[in-house]
């Protein structure tokens, strides 16, 4: 379903049946729950073949190579482990790298795998990750010391457009994955240094009810950036070798992250550059 449609659709239940419209979105969050631990947890005699062949370092991707610091086989999460984490993103990332961005920033970087895979590629830059759970901001410190770039990853917590704005000086790239917040934190009229900086961003659409995030968004880059807005892809466990250790018909479980079909990332290309 296109995008468009699927917001108006969203837009006209919560007008008319707010209570049903909260019904359905608690109902999809816990579906996704249970349906993400079924998922593990059927996969979990194969995450350990995986681990016994590769330990947690991952395997493909933008990041192959880089140390995972999760050890608990149960918990492991094989698309992380694979490198097919949010392939929508691979080529926006290789590119803004081919650029030689001097200062690097992940808004909502959870456990670390983004920004201390980009300090890992780019070792000429500082890489500046937030988070607003202390859980995630101690995974990251922790990932970013056993990958040994721990002087180059600066962790905090909230970002805000003021900080933002600071951050950003010449040749910077912001990676934003916020759930939602990206509306207020990417706006050029709050955070200027944004019109010269790349920006990859993962689009909540389907989190928001006020206002239809990706148009707004576009709309802000439009006379500024070079845009390329890309949906969910299906992986091909060809591209990834490592899973040859794996059944055939366990392959695409292990690819699985069980995303909506009309999720959508951007990548905006400054033209200052």
């Amino acid at each position: 379903m296109n995008p468009s449609h699927v917001y108006a659709v969203k837009r006209a239940i919560s007008t008319y049946a707010p209570t049903l419209f909260s019904a359905i979105r608690y109902s999809r969050q816990v579906m996704h729950r249970r349906r993400n631990v079924r998922l593990q947890t059927a996969l979990t005699p194969w995450k350990e073949s995986f681990i016994r062949k590769f330990s947690f370092v991952v395997q493909g991707g933008p990041f192959a190579g880089m140390k995972f610091h999760r050890s608990d086989v149960a918990k492991a999460y094989l698309p992380l482990l694979i490198g097919s984490y949010e392939a929508e993103t691979h080529a926006f990332i290789e590119t803004a790298l081919e650029r030689a961005p001097k200062i690097i920033v992940d808004v909502g970087c959870d456990a670390g795998y983004v920004a201390v895979g980009l300090a890992l590629r780019a070792p000429a830059a500082t890489v500046f990750a937030f988070d607003i759970r202390a859980e995630a901001r101690s995974e990251c410190r922790s990932l970013a010391g056993i990958n040994q770039v721990e002087q180059r990853v600066i962790v905090d917590g909230e970002c805000t457009p003021e900080k933002l704005n600071t951050i950003c000086s010449d040749r910077s790239l912001v990676f934003c994955d916020c759930e939602g917040y990206e509306l207020e934190l990417l706006d050029p009229d709050k955070a200027p240094h944004l019109r010269n900086a790349d920006v990859i961003v993962e689009l909540h659409d389907f989190m928001r009810i006020d206002i239809a995030i990706t148009p707004t968004i576009l709309s802000r880059f439009a006379n500024t950036h070079d845009v390329t807005v890309t949906g969910v892809k299906r992986r091909s466990a060809e591209d990834f070798p490592c899973l040859s250790i794996l059944p055939r018909e366990v392959r695409g479980r292990a690819l699985h992250e069980d995303r909506v079909e009309y999720q959508q990332w951007a990548y905006l290309r400054a033209k200052s550059w």
